[in-house]
């Protein structure tokens, strides 16, 4: 299923001619709310009366903000039968121990990592946390996106696999 979220998120920038996850969102009518009342959560994506909504803790930063949003878009369009069922809330973000977590993260990396840019920097010398840093993501984001290229034959080392709580509670 991972491969599916791949293809998701280049369909996505393909046709939305961005990387932008807010851009994507509102070109594909999708609801964007901030709240200040989520103490723990940072994001949840919900689809009431059919109308999907993506909905941001208003305290992120504008990087975390841009993660998160990517990460519920994933969900968005990977797991709208779930959300069908009810708030897919995001209390422990990136938690690797399930599969639809895992899908969105793989959907975000692939999302905001250009590969082109990526490849260069890495092949250019960069280790993989100045690689990170230069593309403005979290490192972790990073390593996810190159451990699903080293799953299809790539060859990247990979300094750790990312803890399951890498963007706190």
């Amino acid at each position: 299923m991972t491969d599916e979220a791949i293809k998701a998120a280049r369909r996505a920038v393909k046709l939305c001619r961005s990387r932008d996850p807010f851009r994507i969102a509102r070109d594909m009518g999708i609801e964007l709310l901030m709240r200040d009342d989520f103490v723990h959560q940072k994001g949840a994506f919900c689809i009431v009366l059919e109308q999907p909504f993506i909905i941001l803790s208003s305290k992120l930063d504008e990087a975390e903000s841009q993660l998160v949003c990517a990460h519920e878009l994933g969900h968005a369009l990977l797991h709208r039968d779930i959300a069908l069922k009810g708030v897919m809330c995001e209390y422990d973000l990136f938690n690797m121990a399930t599969r639809v977590e895992y899908e969105a993260n793989v959907f975000a990396s692939e999302l905001l990592i250009d590969p082109q840019e990526m490849r260069e920097l890495l092949e250019g010398g960069s280790d993989i946390y100045s690689a990170a840093k230069e593309l403005g993501v979290n490192v972790n984001l990073l390593i996810i996106k190159l451990a699903e290229l080293n799953r299809r034959g790539g060859h990247y080392r990979l300094p750790y696999t990312p803890y399951r709580d890498f963007m706190g509670g």
